[in-house]
């Protein structure tokens, strides 16, 4: 997130305005300090790699480097300086730490673990060295797929830039000289940490620890601090010493855990619901091989842009959700770190979450899985399975079986098919289920036994699925899995239950309660704060929809939710108008690649790519999306003979000129006025909320 104030150099390196790059470096220069070299493919030490920079790692994302060469005859100074790779992509930029000075006929070596800057294979890239005053000093290039093994581009013994295939990397001397160890000088260049909490607040409301039904607290205090929980308690209790002197903010609300996607594949979630005017399928393959399916997906937009993946995790957040499953494993580039946590990728210091949406075929061997399970670091296996109902559908999890992976870090995503002994094996070994109604229904009429599942003591999660079958967000699928309960099955689930099927639940079978969804001194600060407009704060959020969404807080930082409280908590917003209410986001990362287009570029790019397609891109919010309704309302398929009215059943309700439910605490609530510290300091002076630059512009050291 970009704070108000940014120097001048960081907005022109990330907007692209940045003197246009050279192919190729020329002739090393003699008046001015340059990159003299670069590698781009070190060795592991499975290949015998070196540790180029001694820090005890080998590799790419280690050992990646850039050297500097002054051949002048004085020192030169470059703190504040920046180093980046090609414009209007790549890698953020980093700056160069103050008090860097490059002697005269001297080396400086700048190493990945550093910069954080990537130098890209596949692509070729643009290494640059810029001033303080955004002159670019120095830059060489190199093609894509073109660099060897532990072989370093750099100055010849003629002066030109080449890649030098008869050599070693030489880091800290000349390019002709024998290297001599890592004890060279190593500069540091610090990259934007706008993507990480720095500071601290208060937030006041009710809160829903989840932790168990009844420990909801009535007005209490959640105190982040750098991202995480520090403390929760009551009013009617003394603050903690460590709350002192903390902006307060009154959100007038209901605050929870963030909400939780089990199920989804985000990057088709451009795509809005289908409208496949059939009478439905019995299994997966059949609609994937259906002609109308290929129609469905032409809205003329790359579903892997980072546009469409931001667009994605925004539409998400916009319903709840602080973490979502289903993110493509490739070209996460993107949108690894944007917005809401993704369940595959690297989270909470380790990455041992598998996912598996192919077919599981007869000789499927699964030893990863195998492997993974007995020794114990296998977390969660999200597993697409008897997505149908019929008997071949059913027959997968007989595969399952039969080849050893009914483990019980399984989660059986769709499971339509099942039937009591299959449900009741996999509750035997602790298994889970995520349960995505709404999918079920309008693509087969029908959907899992999740009846039979709780009765056989699987672990049930409720996720959304995606966009052209799904609902918008977890929060939303509760509606299609509320009305389910109560008009089919009869009320087998409390609405405790069903928010624990998009919280807790998730996070204890995927190994994530150490570290989030419940709000807890020492976990991670991912919160959602409702609107309170039912006195049961479970069925709140079961009735809850897009204008009662306050907040949306992901590891400390708040990025979605609505204006007053966004503009107490953050210093960049953007206005986001939905039908009949608006809300605000923060959704500029410059520590983050592509993260620097603001929603209403993102959506100007999106719009200009559907433009002449044949389906309309996907609609932000529920509130206001006719064609969602509509194809629920009109599909033979969905409906099944059944009155299936969540529109009348959820959504129409009457908000004030504000655009909040006209019997929710925050219509009847005044302006947020943030608590001044207990020092007498002025209130309204900064915001609660800041991302790695103070209120000066300046770095936090």
């Amino acid at each position: 997130m970009r704070a108000v104030v940014m120097s001048a150099i960081l907005l022109m390196l990330m907007s692209g305005l940045s003197p246009a790059m050279v192919a190729s470096a020329q002739a090393a220069p003699t008046d001015a300090i340059y990159i003299n070299e670069i590698l781009v493919s070190p060795n592991n030490e499975n290949y015998g790699g070196t540790d180029w920079n001694g820090d005890g790692s080998m590799g790419t994302y280690s050992d990646q480097f850039l050297e500097l060469y002054n051949p002048t005859s004085s020192a030169i100074d470059i703190g504040g300086w920046w180093l980046d790779d090609i414009a209007d992509g790549g890698s953020p930029a980093c700056s160069i730490g103050w008090g860097t000075v490059v002697e005269a006929g001297a080396y400086v070596v700048f190493y990945r673990s550093w910069t954080g800057i990537e130098f890209d294979f596949w692509e070729g890239d643009t290494i640059r060295l810029i001033d303080g005053s955004g002159i670019e000093i120095s830059s060489v290039s190199y093609e894509g797929e073109d660099s060897d093994w532990d072989i370093p581009y750099g100055y010849d013994s003629s002066g030109n830039w080449a890649k030098l295939s008869d050599s070693s990397p030489t880091p800290g001397v000349a390019n002709d000289q024998e290297w001599g160890g890592a004890n060279h000088l190593q500069g540091n260049c610090y990259p934007p940490q706008d993507h990480v909490h720095s500071g601290e607040y208060i937030l006041e409301g009710r809160i829903v620890t989840m932790v168990s039904e009844s420990d909801v607290i009535e007005d209490g205090r959640v105190l982040v601090r750098d991202g995480m929980i520090e403390a929760v308690w009551s009013a009617a209790e003394d603050a903690p010493a460590t709350a002192a002197g903390v902006i307060s903010i009154q959100t007038s609300g209901t605050i929870y855990p963030g909400f939780i996607d089990p199920h989804n594949h985000a990057k088709y979630n451009l795509i809005p619901l289908w409208d496949h005017g059939t009478d439905g399928w019995d299994n997966r393959y059949q609609w994937q091989a259906y002609s109308g399916y290929s129609d469905a997906k032409d809205i003329g937009c790359s579903l892997y842009d980072s546009s469409a993946m931001r667009f994605a995790e925004l539409r998400a957040v916009a319903g709840g959700n602080t973490a979502l499953q289903g993110s493509s494993t490739s070209h996460t580039d993107t949108f690894e770190t944007m917005l809401a946590r993704n369940i595959e990728l690297y989270n909470f210091g380790k990455d041992y979450i598998h996912t598996k949406v192919t077919e599981l075929e007869s000789d499927y061997s699964g030893q990863h899985i195998k492997d993974g399970n007995s020794s114990g670091d296998l977390d969660a296996w999200f597993l697409h399975l008897a997505e149908g109902v019929d008997e071949s559908s059913r027959a997968e999890f007989d595969i399952l079986v039969s080849n050893d992976l009914l483990v019980g870090e399984v989660v059986i995503i769709h499971g339509t098919a099942l039937t009591q002994p299959e449900l009741s094996a996999l509750g035997d070994v602790g298994g889970s289920l995520a349960w995505s109604p709404t999918s079920n229904l309008l693509l087969y009429g029908d959907t899992t036994d999740i009846a039979t599942a709780k009765a056989e003591g699987v672990n049930i999660m409720i996720g959304p699925d995606w966009a052209p079958s799904g609902s918008k967000s977890s929060m939303h699928e509760l509606k299609t899995a509320d009305w389910w309960d109560d008009n089919v099955l009869g009320d087998v689930f409390t609405d405790y239950e069903l928010v624990q099927a998009i919280t807790t639940n998730i996070v204890d079978a995927i190994g994530w309660s150490e570290h989030t969804g419940r709000i807890q001194e020492g976990l991670a600060a991912d919160l959602v704060v409702l609107d309170t407009f039912r006195s049961d704060p479970y069925r709140n959020v079961v009735d809850a929809i897009d204008p009662d969404v306050r907040l949306v807080v992901v590891g400390g930082l708040a990025i979605y939710g609505d204006v007053d409280i966004m503009q107490a908590m953050d210093d960049e917003i953007e206005i986001i108008q939905g039908v009949g209410f608006t809300k605000a986001a923060d959704i500029t990362y410059d520590g983050v690649p592509e993260a620097q287009q603001t929603y209403a570029e993102m959506l100007t790019a999106l719009q200009e790519c559907n433009q002449g397609a044949g389906v309309p891109i996907e609609y932000l919010f529920t509130l206001g999306d006719e064609r969602y309704f509509d194809v629920l309302n009109n599909s033979l398929t969905f409906q099944s003979g059944r009155t299936i009215d969540l529109w009348g059943d959820y959504y129409d309700v009457e908000l004030n000129e504000d655009g909040h439910r006209v019997d929710g605490t925050v219509a009847g609530a005044g302006p947020i006025h943030t608590t001044p510290p207990s020092n007498g300091g002025s209130e309204d002076t900064e915001t609660a909320c800041s991302d790695g630059v103070d209120n000066d512009g300046d770095p936090f050291v």
